[in-house]
């Protein structure tokens, strides 16, 4: 592995516990209970950074496609689930610790890679199944056979571990909010393999941030946010308003840094990895009240997930083996590759 690729994971690791600290700090200890005004602030700082930058062409190597009406028909399924996942994401990272909540995100790869593997097996025929095993090592088989058991012990332990919180409810509950995240970013995932193949993702991106500021803007006059927040008591302190910027900031360079080393084959263990590093730091730094039974579980659910193969947006099951090189290439394949995780 070269020094570059190398610098990129730990960036990225860094990006990645970075944005969602800085989340839950302005989430729970400064209890900023203000969804739409949050995330309509950080796809505002977002998509006015992410359009200089595309201003200036030589910063990103790709050009933006003009949205027109067949292009924004094909899009706005993507759009609508952007903006609820974010807005989901965040009433759930309010009153979750880091760990549960980066331990159920760790659900979603693999059940979209057990989803890929049954259709793949149910579209074989007996024929090419049998030439696949054959020209298939042994090696292979068992692992394929190590994934698909470490994607179901992955479901398996993040369900035991909510369970095991006794103070669980669903009636308005950040489980709840979590739950509807996670299937928005799984329908948008699985929309943009069959979206306009026009748009990069750093169009799908951009367009995303655009969209979201023109419906969280008068979502909350409609909910009363905007006026809410006039009260809220650490509106003027530095903490707050440098935290508040410093997240649209890196939200939008992680965004932009997963679309270079997403398709890179071990970026599904990358992504593990900074989920398992954040949740382990998140212990030292925030006050968790989860109990030893639960953490162990939340500990065991984050290392299967180390095992778990990354689905890619347009491929199934089967990873890709070369580092995405050009914005040429990603082109010609549709232009994979993007994801907020918003947090």
């Amino acid at each position: 592995m070269s020094c570059d690729t190398i610098s990129n994971f730990i960036f990225y690791i860094v990006l990645f516990g970075s944005t969602v600290f800085i989340n839950k700090y302005v989430l729970s200890v400064l209890r900023f209970t203000y969804p739409t005004i949050y995330q309509g602030w950080q796809t505002l700082v977002g998509g006015l950074l992410l359009r200089l930058l595309l201003y200036k062409s030589s910063w990103l190597t790709v050009s933006p496609t003009p949205m027109d009406k067949a292009g924004f028909i094909s899009l706005v399924p993507s759009f609508l689930f952007f903006v609820a996942g974010i807005v989901a994401s965040s009433k759930a990272l309010a009153n979750l610790s880091i760990g549960m909540f980066l331990c159920l995100h760790n659900t979603l790869p693999s059940v979209l890679y057990l989803l890929d593997v049954f259709l793949n097996l149910r579209g074989s025929s007996g024929g090419a199944v049998g030439e696949k095993s054959s020209s298939s090592s042994g090696g292979d088989k068992s692992c394929s056979k190590c994934s698909v058991l470490a994607a179901v012990l992955v479901l398996l332990t993040a369900m035991a571990a909510v369970f095991m919180d006794l103070d669980i409810t669903f009636s308005d509950s950040p489980y709840f909010w979590l739950v509807v995240s996670l299937l928005c970013v799984a329908v948008q995932r699985l929309h943009s393999r069959i979206a306009d193949a026009r748009y990069t993702e750093i169009d799908k991106l951009y367009f995303s941030y655009v969209f979201s500021v023109v419906v969280l803007a008068p979502a909350s006059l409609y909910l009363e946010e905007a006026f809410n927040v006039l009260d809220f008591p650490h509106a003027s302190r530095l903490d707050f308003m440098g935290a508040c910027l410093l997240v649209g900031v890196l939200a939008l360079v992680l965004s932009l840094h997963t679309i270079k080393v997403q398709e890179h084959q071990l970026f599904g263990k990358l992504d593990a990895v900074s989920k398992l590093l954040t949740s382990v730091a998140s212990v030292f730094v925030f006050e968790d009240q989860l109990s030893s039974e639960v953490m162990a579980l939340l500990l065991l659910n984050l290392c299967f997930g180390l095992l778990v193969p990354y689905v890619s947006k347009t491929s199934t099951a089967d990873s890709t083996d070369d580092w995405p090189a050009t914005a040429a290439e990603d082109s010609d394949t549709e232009q994979l590759i993007q994801e907020q995780t918003s947090s």
